[in-house]
């Protein structure tokens, strides 16, 4: 399962990002406090340069995991995290630039300016302006205006069942989309106060392209040159090398590009360093065993970037399962559990501070506005966790627990052929013993993953989820209920509690245009979520880039996004 990277939703990194895995058995006894403060992890190492320090020309070849199967990526079936993370940058509309403290601001080539009026002074309807640039064309030599965003709108708002969208969050939110004083001037308005609309125009989609449900959804099997837009254009696609090539739009506005043409080559994991290494490809973005660090720290004249990536491991109790239902006993649990030991442990040879990558928090990445770390409480401590299992009236019987006849037991899915999943199954299996409680080590086809997640069948799992810029945006996926009002957990509250306090936060937070009152009110919900033990925050992964030395304007990046035209390699 993997979601947008368009929209602000967060997302499964499943496939290449969490079945490879980094962990190595050896187990660390470490405990969980530091000695000396943790050294803060970058937030971007991109060698920022100026464009007249860049070269003009040259080729840079990237390693992905797959190519675009259609060219669509607001389609659920399409929604590729490659395509829309990677090759949209250089062949679609970017409107915003994501900075390194994850704030959006306009990227003029495409959106000159907004405005925003409240719904507190707008009759409780908030409406946001877009003043595009008259220059911005799509490259069939039609403006991009007002047309394009009511068609992408009703392609993607669910009110017409036939369009298959990834996601209709942001969408849903909007009542009209007009034309202000020019065509280029986008009106919209929503319901309510919508914090996080820039999210959900990140990007935008030609009228051509969203006309009918058949062409939103199977219209874009081919790259069709008239609906995209932006500093690079298709050159080819070569099906036998699994290689996709763009080059210089000779349609494009705004700075001409840097590099002649850019590549990408579909390559597994166990590839991609090596490809690096031996001077096949230039840029492998997600390095996370010590194996492929090593392979591609060989190569002479290249160097890894490093910064804090915004994917973080973690536990999600299923708090229906078997030894998992009583609050008091997973609260007990989480202090049994040495999550630094685990961290060290996963990323062993890499390297890595242990203390730097820990995570407090459900929502905020460390370096990002509003975090706050909320896990003191559930420190490791397991003389404390003894104390309330006894509480819990689950007593020691030799070395395991029993309550009314019964053995305190949890089953963990392990995710057979993932280190990551097998490591900190074992490393759980030996913290639980030392407190009593017996850890079945369950094991699970890493392709069954998503059915294990969806049909609650599993007590605890781990796997990594990737936060966002916007970490308020939709708390409801993976910690609410189904909608407002109702009884059931949301498809990806795969701990399946829903909260009534949450449920009250909720719409406040969707709402709240102040954005310190928001954060706070955010850090209320992930105070609950650590309470409820609904999912542990294990660590974050750090982010390491392989790329050629004199490579500029990319690289390593938690949020801060890049323009395309303005890659290259310095003179």
């Amino acid at each position: 399962m993997r979601k947008p990277v368009m929209t602000a939703i967060a997302f499964l990194a499943v496939g290449s990002l969490a079945l490879t895995g980094c962990g190595q058995k050896n187990q660390s006894s470490s405990s969980s406090s530091a000695s000396s403060a943790p050294k803060a992890l970058p937030l971007a190492q991109m060698n920022p340069a100026q464009r007249d320090q860049v070269k003009d020309g040259g080729t840079l070849r990237f390693a992905i995991s797959q190519l675009p199967t259609a060219w669509n990526g607001f389609e659920v079936d399409n929604n590729n995290v490659d395509l829309n993370s990677t090759i949209w940058n250089f062949v679609g509309a970017t409107n915003f630039d994501i900075g390194k403290d994850a704030a959006a601001t306009p990227n003029k080539n495409f959106l000159q300016s907004y405005d925003v009026k409240k719904a507190s002074d707008n009759g409780g309807h908030q409406q946001v302006t877009l003043h595009l640039n008259p220059n911005a064309k799509w490259n069939s030599g039609r403006t991009i205006d007002y047309t394009d965003y009511v068609a992408t709108w009703k392609a993607n708002n669910g009110s017409n069942p036939a369009f298959k969208p990834a996601t209709t969050d942001g969408f849903n939110q909007i009542t009209s989309i007009t034309k202000g004083d020019k065509p280029t001037d986008v009106v919209m308005t929503f319901k309510t106060s919508y914090p996080d609309w820039t999210a959900t125009w990140s990007t935008v989609l030609p009228k051509e392209g969203a006309s009918s449900p058949a062409v939103f959804n199977s219209g874009w099997k081919t790259f069709n040159p008239n609906w995209f837009t932006g500093p690079f254009t298709l050159d080819k696609v070569d099906q036998a090398q699994k290689t996709l090539t763009v080059k210089r739009n000779d349609k494009w506005w705004g700075d001409k590009a840097k590099l002649d043409s850019v590549s990408f080559k579909e390559l597994d994991d166990a590839t991609t360093t090596k490809a690096f290494a031996n001077k096949e490809i230039d840029v492998v973005s997600t390095i996370i065993t010590k194996d492929g660090y090593d392979t591609a720290k060989k190569r002479t004249d290249g160097e890894l970037r490093e910064a804090g990536s915004p994917q973080w491991r973690h536990f999600t109790f299923n708090t229906r399962s078997n030894g998992l239902t009583d609050k008091a006993v997973r609260q007990a649990i989480v202090k049994g559990i040495n999550r630094q030991a685990i961290a060290k442990s996963d990323l062993a040879g890499l390297p890595v501070d242990g203390n730097a990558v820990m995570l407090g928090n459900h929502f905020f990445m460390p370096g990002q506005a509003g975090y706050k770390d909320n896990s003191t409480d559930y420190n490791y401590d397991p003389e404390q966790a003894k104390k309330e299992l006894d509480a819990a009236g689950w007593k020691l019987n030799g070395n395991v627990r029993e309550k009314d006849g019964k053995k305190l037991t949890i089953d963990y899915a392990m995710l057979t052929g993932v280190p990551t999943s097998e490591n900190e199954g074992a490393l759980l299996k030996q913290n639980m013993a030392a407190i009593g409680v017996t850890v079945n080590l369950v094991n699970t086809p890493s392709d069954s993953m998503n059915q294990v997640l969806s049909s609650h069948s599993f007590g605890i799992i781990a796997f990594t989820w990737q936060s966002t810029p916007y970490p308020m945006n939709n708390v409801r996926q993976i910690y609410g209920a189904a909608s407002e009002g109702s009884k059931e957990a949301s498809q990806s509250n795969f701990s399946q509690l829903v909260d009534p306090q949450i449920e009250k936060l909720i719409p406040q937070i969707d709402t709240e245009e102040n954005v310190t009152k928001r954060q706070d009110l955010t850090n209320q919900v992930d105070k609950i979520i650590w309470d409820n033990v609904m999912t542990l925050p294990l660590y974050r992964r750090v982010q390491f880039s392989a790329v050629p030395k004199n490579l500029a304007n990319f690289g390593a990046s938690t949020f801060q996004s890049y323009r395309s035209e303005d890659i290259g390699f310095t003179k």
